[in-house]
């Protein structure tokens, strides 16, 4: 029993760790990079690229993700509070002399403190930290287990965008969609483009391409005694 019990838990965690790295990796990932995969056939792209390119679709996204992450947690605390908790209870009766109640208050807070920190460093930090690391596979190959999620969380993420959005009206925010932020490299591909295309002049072109590498300039190299 134990050892189906720590199977249970082993495959929730990874469950949510599979939607800390589809949540991390959607948000980072370079939106040039997974075109550049969709015009080269890529098939997990081609389904990826329309939610990095629209705010509303991103939002459902990680609105899926969140609600993946908070209904895995759920599961395993509830689960690992019936099973090792109760297993747990006459250990601590035996070994600190106290009452049952007790003993099974004292079960479940031990449970609970083991289990956060299993679930903190291999379902959210690890996970986390491979999605900002390599952004581009994570962000693909979670869209395997995503797309499935997306259409079985779609009641659940239709209510709670709507109460988000009705909530925030009400406080007077205006509600916005997440949004890609162009990296310097992405900026001087755009205008790369608009140049070929022509809707930059040769001129604009190179003042747009200096403005960019600016940073690579210290000001006493531009400064004019």
């Amino acid at each position: 029993m134990v050892l189906v019990a720590i199977f249970i838990i082993s495959g929730l965690i990874l469950v949510n760790a599979v939607y800390v790295v589809a949540e991390f990796s959607a948000v980072s990932v370079r939106v040039s990079r997974v075109h550049m995969l969709a015009a080269n056939g890529n098939r997990l792209a081609k389904k990826l690229l329309p939610i990095l390119n629209s705010p509303v679709a991103l939002d459902r996204h990680i609105a899926t993700c969140q609600i993946g992450i908070t209904l895995s947690s759920l599961v395993i605390g509830a689960y690992a509070q019936a099973t090792f908790a109760v297993l747990l209870v006459p250990f601590f009766a035996s070994w600190t002399n106290i009452q049952i109640v007790a003993a099974e208050s004292l079960s479940a807070g031990f449970v609970l403190i083991i289990l956060a920190g299993l679930q903190l460093l291999l379902g959210e930090l690890i996970p986390k930290s491979l999605a900002l690391q390599y952004p581009t596979p994570m962000a693909l190959y979670t869209m395997l287990p995503m797309t499935p999620s997306a259409l079985l969380f779609k009641p659940f993420n239709t209510i709670l965008n709507g109460s988000s959005l009705g909530l925030l009206r009400l406080l007077g925010a205006s509600p916005h969609g997440h949004r890609h932020i162009h990296s310097p490299e992405e900026i001087e591909l755009l205008i790369a483009d608009s140049r070929e295309g022509g809707l930059l002049k040769p001129d604009e072109h190179r003042r747009l391409q200096r403005a960019l590498r600016l940073n690579l300039w210290q000001a006493r190299q531009l400064m004019v005694p």
